[in-house]
């Protein structure tokens, strides 16, 4: 899969574009690997017709894995200051793909 990283940050928080044509069964690859990091707490998940958002802590910081049909694989930090957080697991769910 090509991936295509970028951020984004707001006042509320950052998001990192994963992959920005992803299909679902790309989405559910990248929960599997997040599922299989013991750094990885599930903490919740909302799904709709357009979107599936996968709430869980990194190394205790809340993220948030989101599917859109329209934008792809995203990953939000909640706050500024877990921006770094979210970076690094981008890099690490990079590395793997």
């Amino acid at each position: 899969m090509k991936t295509n990283n970028y951020t984004t940050t707001t006042s509320s928080g950052s998001f990192s574009i994963v992959e920005d044509a992803a299909t679902l069964n790309e989405f559910y690859s990248f929960t599997r690997q997040l599922g299989n990091d013991k750094k990885v707490r599930f903490t919740g998940k909302t799904d709709d017709a357009e979107s599936i958002d996968w709430n869980f802590t990194y190394r205790g910081r809340p993220l948030t894995l989101q599917y859109d049909i329209y934008n792809g694989i995203s990953l939000f930090a909640h706050s500024q200051k877990d921006h770094s957080a979210a970076q690094q697991l981008v890099s690490v769910l990079m590395n793997r793909a």
